[in-house]
């Protein structure tokens, strides 16, 4: 293993947010993973195309915590629930949403690399597998903002009037 630490690194556009920063109080190798969405962000892309309570953005976030995991298992990395939350970090205001933190463990600085690599990808292509499926995400790696202009084109400006009308039971006719 490598033990040149990483004292931090991290991907931020207007979209998300992934960090990764060296884990005090714990061994060489210890670092704390965040990641964040801003949900009013994300709505131009999945209002609509989703069920009641199913936002695929608050999902793919929901996921890329227990996607993150595995891949770092994957590798021999140890994960586990870091006991706090990512907004400890830096907040990002109101409409975003935070996952708690997770520690990995064991990790060199190429796998913390790998990680966070990996953690943009799987977030777009779970978020766009939900709510646009045949669009996929760009080969490489995009930097943030590249990664963000990307996002921004395939928003709707007018999703709200587009989305499908929500469903609703059908009432009786009286």
């Amino acid at each position: 293993m490598n033990t040149t630490a990483i004292d931090s690194l991290e991907y931020k556009n207007d979209f998300f947010s992934i960090g990764i920063r060296e884990a005090s109080g714990h061994g060489p190798g210890s670092y704390i993973f965040c990641s964040g969405i801003s949900i009013p962000r994300f709505d131009p892309l999945c209002w609509g195309k989703a069920g009641i309570c199913s936002n695929p953005a608050f999902k793919g976030l929901q996921l890329l915590r227990a996607d993150v995991s595995a891949f770092a298992m994957k590798r021999g990395l140890v994960t586990k629930n870091a006991e706090l939350p990512c907004d400890s970090i830096g907040a990002h205001g109101d409409g975003w949403y935070q996952e708690n933190a997770l520690l990995i463990e064991d990790a060199s600085s190429e796998a913390v690399r790998e990680i966070l690599g990996f953690s943009v990808t799987d977030l777009v292509r779970t978020v766009l597998n939900a709510c646009s499926p045949d669009i996929k995400v760009p080969a490489g790696f995009l930097d943030p903002e590249a990664m963000q202009r990307f996002l921004e084109s395939l928003s709707v400006p007018n999703y709200k009037e587009l989305a499908p009308p929500p469903i609703a039971k059908a009432q009786p006719a009286s």
